[in-house]
Order: C-alpha cells, then structure tokens, then sequence
C-alpha cells in the first residue's frame, strides 16, 4: 500500500478523536496559524473586547481555501480570520503609503465579499454572522486602537511597532463570540463551525473536475496542495507540478495536468494527517540541514520511538549482562505488542527537502506490527555492548545498551568537539536512514560504517577519555553484530560479552595482548597520575603492523615488570605466554598483517576480565 493510502487511512481514523490533542489533526479546508490578536464580540457582532494572545496559546485553527492555504503574494483571504490588512476596513487610513492603502482595500474588499457568500448560504453560522456583521462597520483597527492594542503617530499613522512580534499588517486575527447558546464561544474549537465551514467549501468549488488517481472518482482537481508540512523547509511541498520553465515533466507528458490527478479533498486529507504527524511525532536527524523521520500506526496506536535507547536501565545497582538486557528489551516491546491486532500494522517515513521548494520522501517502510516489533528486538539483542556510565557521586559503573543511530554515526564519521563528538548533518541524516533501513528490513550494517568505526576507536589519542570508552564500546556493539551476522547468518543467541579463550584468531589474540600490555603499565602507576600508556599510544601502529609493535611494546614493558611484585609478574608475564602460544602456526609475515576489527573485542573482553579480577581481589581484602 502506498504512503498516500496509509495517510489518508490514517486522517479517516483519527479525524474527531484528535481535537484535544495538544496537536489536532486539522480538518479539510482548514489549517493551523499562529494568532496575534483575539477580538471578542456579542451575537449581534458588537464589540466587547479585545487582548494580545499569549505565545503558548496562539495556534489557531482557521478555515482556509485552496489557494489561501498556500499563499505567498497577492490577493487570497482566508475564510474568517486573517491579518489586519484583510479583515480591518479601516486599515488603509493609517497606511502612509499608498500601495499598501491600495493593498489592504483590495484585500478587505475580497475578504469581505468571500465572508459574505458563506454568511448568505444554507451551511452560515449564528458565529459567522457575528464576525461579518461586525467587520462590515469598519471599525477594527479603531476597536484596537481603544484596547491599547495600536498605536499612532502624531500624525495619525501606525507606529512601527508589533504585536507579539509581528508588525501591525502581519498580525493574525481569531473571534470568539459569545452567543448565549453554544458552550464553546472560540471560532477555532467550535466543531460545527468547523463542519459547516467543509460542507461549504467543498460545495462551492469550481475547479476543474476530473478522475482523482487516488480515489478513483470524478472530484474537483486540486492545483495548489499544501506546504508547511515540516516547519524545518516550510516553503517545500509534497505534491507539484507547476513547472512551466524548466518542464520537469518534459519527455513523459505534454502538460502538468497529465502527471498525476489529486483531489482537493483527497490532497487535503492525505497533507492533514502527514502535518499532524510531523509535528506530534516527528524526529529530526540534523541540526540546520534536517532530514524528518515519523514512525506511525495509522490507528493511532502509540509506536516505539526509534531513535531513542532501547530498553535502558536507569538504577545502576541493576544487574547489567546481556541476558538481562534482552528480558528488559523483551519486556518493554510487549508492552507496545499488547495494544496490535494481527493485522495491523506500523510505517516509518523519511523526509528531506532537495531544494526549498520541494519535499521528498527519502524512506519509505510498512510492516505488520508483530514483525517489526520483532525487528526492532533482534537489532538490540544482536547490537549491544557495555557503556561506562557515572552516578551521582561519579562513580563508575557499567550498563548494557543498544546505541542509538546519532551515537553510531558520530562516532564513526565525527569529530571530537570539547566533550562532544559531532557530525555534519549531510553525513547524520544519510547514514542514519542507511542504519534505520539495516534495523527494519533486517539487512547486514555497511562493512563501511563498521570499518569507520574500527579506525575510529584504534586512535585513542584522538579523543578524550569519556569519549574514547563511548567510541570504543560503540565500535565494539556494531564489529560484535557484524561477525556474528556473517559468520552464522544470525542463527541462534549471538555469543555472550565475555572472553572467549577458545577462540585463537589472529587479531583476537592481538587485541588480549594489548590489552594485557596497557594493564600491566597502568597498575604500576601512583595514584593520580594520567599519561597514557605505551599500548594507547602506539595502538594505531599496531594495528597496522601487529608483530611489529608487538615486539617494541615487549620490550618497553620490562622497567614495569620490575616495579610489580613477584605473584603480580609471575601471573601478567604467564598470561602473556599462554596468549602467545594460541597463535597458530602462521609464518612471521602473515602475523605481521594488517588486524581485522575483531582485535578490538579481544582488547575490550581482556581489558574488562583483568578490571574485574582486580575489584574482585578488592572485595576480598575488604571482607578479611
């Protein structure tokens, strides 16, 4: 099913129940502006009052016509609240220059005339009536002036100034009028004002009628969809085709009209319902350049949040292994499997703007709930590692996680910015789609990003040392994934976070002697002291020339040796034999080979046995 079936599925299942939302769908031929300016009337449309509208309060639902819904110049009002210049008949009289006095009578006039035709026809309002009666007097801008809402030159011209930010032929208008009959006396909440609005517009339209290709029946055609789906790129629009310069369609029809067929109520539906997505659910990878993913049922069913941890434990007295992990996972998947049918489903969307005035949908995917619920758990089982965290009085601990796209992509592709590392965002938001598509569609991750990854972590001098542990664990999950996909093509549990000593590959077993080597340096240093080891310093060489560095390593780690006690040798140096005779019977140039990234699993799962031993041997001279 197409994205247009699953939008306009989703506005015909969630139209009515929204309009408490903090984010109501908005219904056809209408759309949601930002207000300024509240004037309060009687029934009669008599005056009462009038306020500035607070911020947090100003999205307003107005009912709007094609081609005002999309405008950008000329003459085009809205159906009952618009901008001083449109809905005040006295605003020319203030106007020092005389194309704007001639802009705002042009405006009055059209609106005015449009209010008029809807307050004379069977679907008017007793609200509607109000609000004409009242503007016919031409009085608004001096009502205004009264309220203290604007102000004068001496001269008897607007001050330059604003109203909530916007100056005065800016300024958007909403009514509330008080008729001592209906409970809601606001024009943008009250519903059958609201649907006698969309009964008569879509009565009174004119267009040119043909078979919409969505619907399949004879409708009016629209010509002017939407824009401001996403407020990111909102100039940009979803479906256009009104290219006449450079043809954009050229070579396949002979005019836009033959290019695709959409219906005004079809158009308005399907953009209703993907705006009211964007802004309840949307997430945005990028920070100026964005690209837009939403994740969505069209019932409306909440859907997990893809671009957040999965299954994180908060309480660091938890017991963090992976086993736990997975039950953790499992159990918060459930709790969103529990509200879907079998036949339902769940879509995930990408968009971008190629240019300012074109929206592209970059990503598309539908899957049956149960199946993508299960995608979603085997990535986090399959992709996961330890992370070094700190509680409230900085102490270390550590806890199993899933890393989130950003955190992969950054790591792999960024660059260390003070405690942060950061990515472009042409980089963020296509690798990101590259990973979004690998977890749903259950494919392998790019060798690329897993040996950006690599290279990444094998340069710990880069970074500091919070920021190296995040790059190295993040390396670690994603080169874990990797093998495990292409050695058993994801059959059975995926090997535990522990370390294997069976397993005598070559650059495994480099990566335990690294490990080893940075161990026994560092346990000899006083307490307080910061340099870095020789192991950290030269591990970008020795992944490139392992027996090589192996060797000068060997030899820097004598003076270290000697400061340790005799058990302590004895243990570090017999470690260091029986990982060297692991290796299998290679000759000294093959051993000397570039290491292939599963070093770095040696390095970690070595690393974190020789630290537990330790806090272990702790214990038990705390205990005695």
């Amino acid at each position: 099913m197409s994205w247009m079936s699953q939008l306009y599925k989703t506005y015909e299942r969630n139209i009515g129940k929204s309009q408490q939302d903090e984010v109501p769908l908005t219904p056809v031929a209408h759309m949601n502006a930002n207000a300024q300016v509240e004037i309060t009337l009687n029934r009669e449309g008599e005056f009462l009052a009038a306020e500035v509208v607070d911020k947090k309060e100003s999205v307003t639902l107005i009912p709007v016509t094609e081609s005002s819904s999309g405008r950008s110049s000329g003459v085009a009002p809205h159906a009952l609240c618009d901008m001083l210049p449109y809905i005040a008949g006295d605003f020319p009289e203030y106007c020092e220059d005389e194309k704007q006095k001639k802009s705002a009578g042009e405006k009055f006039k059209a609106f005015l005339e449009n209010l008029e035709k809807w307050e004379k026809s069977e679907d008017s309002h007793p609200k509607v009536k109000a609000v004409y009666h009242y503007l016919s007097k031409k009085m608004t801008i001096s009502d205004l002036m009264k309220a203290g809402l604007v102000e004068l030159t001496s001269e008897g011209m607007f001050e330059k100034k604003k109203i909530s930010g916007q100056p005065y032929d800016k300024a958007l208008v909403r009514f509330r009028v008080f008729d001592g009959i209906q409970e809601e006396d606001c024009t943008w909440k009250d519903l059958s004002l609201i649907e006698a609005y969309t009964k008569y517009y879509l009565k009174g339209q004119q267009g040119k009628k043909d078979v919409c290709y969505y619907t399949g029946e004879e409708r009016t055609i629209s010509t002017n969809h939407p824009k401001g789906i996403v407020a990111s790129d909102y100039g940009a629009k979803l479906v256009s085709a009104n290219d006449g310069i450079g043809y954009t369609y050229r070579g396949r029809f002979q005019n836009s009209e033959q290019t695709y067929a959409l219906s005004y109520e079809a158009s308005q539906k399907i953009h209703s319902a993907l705006t009211w997505l964007v802004k309840k659910q949307g997430v945005y990878v990028g920070t100026q350049d964005k690209r837009t993913f939403i994740c969505w049922n069209p019932d409306g069913k909440k859907t997990p949040n893809l671009f957040e941890e999965l299954g994180l434990f908060d309480d660091e007295e938890d017991d963090y292994t992976e086993i736990s992990y997975r039950k953790q996972l499992r159990k918060t998947l459930m709790g969103y499997q529990e509200q879907f049918e079998e036949t339902d489903s769940i879509i995930v969307m990408g968009l971008d703007a190629a240019t300012t005035g074109r929206l592209s949908v970059t990503y598309y995917h539908e899957q049956a709930a149960t199946d993508f619920l299960e995608r979603i758990f085997y990535w986090g089982r399959t992709c996961n590692w330890q992370y070094l965290k700190f509680n409230e009085k900085k102490q270390p601990y550590y806890v199993v996680e899933t890393p989130i796209f950003r955190r992969i992509v950054e790591c792999a592709f960024g660059r260390e910015n003070g405690n942060f590392i950061e990515a472009g965002d042409k980089v963020l938001k296509e690798h990101t789609q590259r990973l979004l598509k690998c977890m749903l569609e259950k494919q392998p991750i790019p060798y690329d990003i897993v040996h950006a990854l690599a290279i990444r972590a094998s340069t710990p001098m880069a970074y500091t040392r919070g920021n190296r542990e995040r790059v190295l664990s993040t390396a670690c999950a994603l080169i874990s994934k990797y093998y495990y996909e292409k050695n058993k093509q994801g059959q059975g549990e995926k090997e535990e976070m522990k370390l294997d000593l069976e397993n005598h590959d070559r650059s495994y077993l480099f990566g335990r002697l690294l490990a080893v080597c940075e161990k026994v340096e560092r346990i000899t240093y006083d307490r307080g002291e910061s340099r870095e080891p020789n192991a950290i310093r030269l591990q970008s060489a020795f992944v490139n020339h392992p027996m090589q560095s192996w060797k000068i390593l060997e030899g820097l780690l004598n003076p270290y040796f000697q400061k340790l006690r005799p058990g302590f040798r004895e243990y570090y140096k017999g470690l260091i034999a029986s990982i060297v005779t692991s290796f299998q019977d290679e000759d000294a140039m093959a051993l000397n080979q570039e290491l292939k990234e599963t070093y770095l699993l040696g390095y970690y799962l070595q690393r974190a046995e020789l630290n537990k031993k330790k806090e272990e041997k702790e214990e038990e001279q705390e205990n005695e």
